[in-house]
């Protein structure tokens, strides 16, 4: 009970201080850093060499799986076994996309670090504000946290159900089955070699800890680029509020009656610096989600672009693997898994695009509804207003080349795609 408890406490950040004035990002988000470090992006020697290490045995891991799993496809087209070649085929995609991840990252590793660097100045530039910007803007945060812990939980439960499949059935094997039985050690993933056994002894020990290694390199990789993913995108939703709460004041407590007087009396300039100065925070933070949306395209663009490109197609071969196990009544468990899995992932991105698209839009509306038309003072700060709710018609959606915005709208299309495919395959 006691170590529920003190999970419960860590999962809801209870001993923690929300109330210091000198929070940053990395105080509240220790955990983004050391993700981003398994992708070699160091922060305190950021050219350190060493940094290449764990993305370049990820990548050649990934290589060597790929390549066994291309031999198995080949082998399964030969041989007419199409379970097995679309098994084999789905498995392809999926390791394929940790070098693109990999690459992706390093290769824009200064805007990572200039993302998370924005990031950090508008979170100590927002726990230094009252209580009525901090805690929505913490309790956003908050949310945050909690998602990391259960993307991960989700993410490992994943790869150890593929792993632990593999482990139970061998101990079965080993306690009771018998020598008539004819049984072949099982392998989380199968494979074929074209002139040897993967099954017999040394091989199927060494292949069988290749694919525990791969399970947690796909774990890595698919739980770091998600996970920053949504956190980045989550931190531009959160910080459009507190654009909200300035837009609802941005004319209390002025006087109104120095709009009639002439722009050089000192009260009205008091009134128009005051403005102006409220003005500049919102455009800054709506600058701010501009730019971060921007750095985000073009950082996660290369593998978000591959997940849409093959997502239908995945989707759709774990479909008829499932349906076709099924027709000799069967249920293949870890497929169904994976058909969960595959959903979700695009699922995420495609949903908060949804949500800062919305979000971004009804910058405008609240914009127009902040009382301009009551109050004489908009006289000062006219231009201003038109230039902000022209600004708020741009949409804010991840932008890159060849692929499509990320909305609800784009994953409703690519799951149509995948039953239309779903259905030649069956009637083929």
């Amino acid at each position: 009970m006691c170590s529920l408890q003190y999970l419960k406490d860590v999962f809801n950040r209870r001993d923690f201080n929300f109330e210091n004035p000198h929070l940053d990002l990395d105080k509240f988000h220790p955990q983004l850093k050391i993700f981003l470090f398994t992708n070699g992006i160091f922060f305190n020697n950021t050219e350190s060499k060493f940094r290449f290490i764990l993305p370049a045995m990820f990548s050649s891991l990934a290589v060597a799986a790929l390549v066994l799993e291309a031999i198995l496809m080949y082998h399964g087209l030969s041989e007419k076994d199409y379970a097995i070649a679309t098994e084999s085929f789905c498995y392809c995609i999926v390791l394929t996309t940790i070098p693109v991840a990999n690459i992706s990252v390093l290769a824009n590793k200064a805007k990572i670090i200039n993302l998370l660097g924005r990031m950090n100045d508008d979170f100590k530039y927002i726990c230094r504000l009252d209580q009525k910007y901090k805690k929505p803007f913490l309790h956003g945060q908050l949310l945050i946290w909690q998602l990391c812990y259960v993307w991960f939980i989700f993410t490992s439960t994943v790869a150890c159900m593929f792993m632990g499949t593999s482990i139970v059935k061998l101990t079965y094997q080993s306690m009771f089955a018998t020598q008539n039985e004819n049984t072949v050690r099982p392998l989380a993933f199968p494979l074929w070699l074209p002139k040897d056994d993967p099954y017999r002894s040394p091989n199927y020990e060494i292949f069988m800890v290749l694919e525990a290694i791969i399970c947690f390199n796909v774990v890595q990789i698919f739980c770091v680029f998600v996970y920053v993913l949504f956190h980045t995108l989550l931190h531009c939703y959160y910080l459009m509020k507190l654009i909200f709460l300035d837009l609802e004041v941005l004319f209390d407590g002025l006087d109104e009656s120095v709009s009639r007087l002439s722009p050089c009396n000192p009260q009205r300039i008091a009134v128009q610096l005051t403005l102006n100065k409220r003005m500049k925070r919102i455009v800054n933070w709506h600058t701010s989600v501009l730019r971060s949306v921007e750095l985000i395209s073009s950082i996660y663009g290369p593998p978000l672009v591959f997940q849409v490109m093959f997502s239908s197609i995945i989707i759709c071969l774990i479909a008829y693997q499932i349906a076709d196990y099924l027709d000799h009544g069967k249920i293949h468990f870890l497929f169904v898994l994976l058909f969960f899995v595959a959903c979700i992932q695009l699922w995420i991105p495609c949903y908060l695009g949804t949500l800062l698209r919305n979000q971004a839009f009804e910058i405008g509306e609240a914009c127009w509804r902040s009382g301009w038309h009551e109050t004489p003072l908009v006289q000062l700060l006219r231009s201003d207003i038109i230039i902000l709710i022209l600004r708020a018609q741009q949409p804010v959606s991840i932008k890159f080349f060849g692929l499509p915005k990320l909305e609800l709208e784009t994953f409703s299309s690519i799951i149509s795609t995948s039953y239309s495919y779903f259905n030649i395959l069956r009637q083929y």
